[in-house]
């Protein structure tokens, strides 16, 4: 079953490599509301292959597609403060045949990149440096990467046209989380248990596999609670991780295996995670934003009105914490 939903992010804007984030309404002298819609409708002319670095591009050009990930944009609209586009992002090579209904109406696709339809916004406060990002999601797929490297590449090839380079933009983001619905998936029993693991390389040392994987309950009130200051320690440090290295998985899992006791913690154990009732749900450090996977429905996607009045909604209650200041439209 796939489930459909969305990611947050906050965006901000740099000219160059430098690292002082730029005022979103003066991109020296153009609002870069005006600067992303002109990049992602360049990024409708054609389909994009591979990495959007040099390497990745002269990869594609000596070895071919094959297994090179591949993204389109298809419409792009503004709306008031905001943009929406949507995008087809995929892979080539991952399908080889589609089938029709009937014999004799399959297509050959082995040289073609089977991809998903996904829907983006980008929303502009009227000053400052914030901005905040909407992406779709599919099952785990979420083009964010793809999407905001190739708005950089294209910006930073079309500065170095002529002789000189000149200002170029680079877009970052950063997931847009929620602490305290973190903290309330656990207590609220979406969580079940933690699973903790050690792994081991085989004797032909050609693959590593779980050695030991153990369960442990969370309904001991005292271990839910320690797993939540665990996890929002994770979240925290996600959050902070230019200043504060990120926790590890392998960090991670000892934290966790000292919860549940002495005996466990002195095992060795290098993953770990809490298990969360959704399909998806791993808590995990280097996971942290599949946790914020906002789902809204399952095997159909949502209706587009739907969808941007449920990402408007979210993105609101979110704003004030994230100190974000968006007048949203309505609809």
């Amino acid at each position: 079953m796939t489930s459909y939903g969305y990611r947050l992010f906050t965006f901000q804007v740099y000219r160059g490599f430098k690292r002082t984030p730029l005022d979103l309404a003066d991109c020296k002298g153009d609002p870069y509301q005006e600067i992303a819609e002109s990049l992602l409708k360049t990024l409708s002319v054609g389909t994009v292959v591979g990495e959007p670095t040099e390497e990745g591009q002269a990869e594609v050009e000596v070895e071919g597609a094959f297994s090179k990930p591949a993204l389109r944009v298809e419409e792009v609209r503004i709306v008031d403060n905001t943009i929406r586009a949507t995008v087809w992002a995929g892979k080539f090579g991952s399908h080889e045949k589609a089938i029709g209904d009937v014999a004799g109406s399959d297509t050959d696709i082995k040289d073609k990149a089977a991809s998903n339809l996904f829907r983006v916004v980008l929303a502009f406060p009227e000053e400052g440096d914030i901005g905040i990002l909407a992406v779709e999601t599919i099952g785990r797929s979420c083009p964010v990467a793809q999407l905001t490297r190739w708005m950089t590449k294209k910006s930073r090839d079309e500065a170095t046209q002529g002789a000189d380079e000149g200002a170029w933009w680079r877009i970052c983001v950063t997931p847009l989380a929620d602490e305290n619905r973190l903290a309330e998936m656990i207590r609220e029993g979406q969580a079940q248990r933690l699973v903790l693991v050690r792994h081991a390389t085989t004797a032909g040392r050609t693959r590593v596999v779980r050695d030991i994987e153990i369960t442990a309950s969370l309904a001991v009130s005292s271990r839910m609670d320690k797993a939540v200051q665990i996890v929002q320690g994770w979240y925290r440090h996600k959050r902070q991780m230019e200043e504060d290295p990120a926790v590890t998985d392998e960090e991670g899992a000892r934290q966790l295996a000292a919860i549940v006791g002495p005996q466990v913690a002195d095992m060795d154990l290098d993953d770990g995670w809490v298990q969360i009732e959704d399909p998806d749900g791993q808590v995990k450090p280097s996971q942290m934003t599949d946790v914020f996977t906002y789902r809204l429905s399952e095997d159909q996607p949502p209706v587009t009105p739907r969808f941007y009045a449920s990402v408007r909604e979210t993105a609101v209650g979110l704003q004030p914490a994230a100190k974000v200041g968006i007048d949203w439209p309505v609809s």
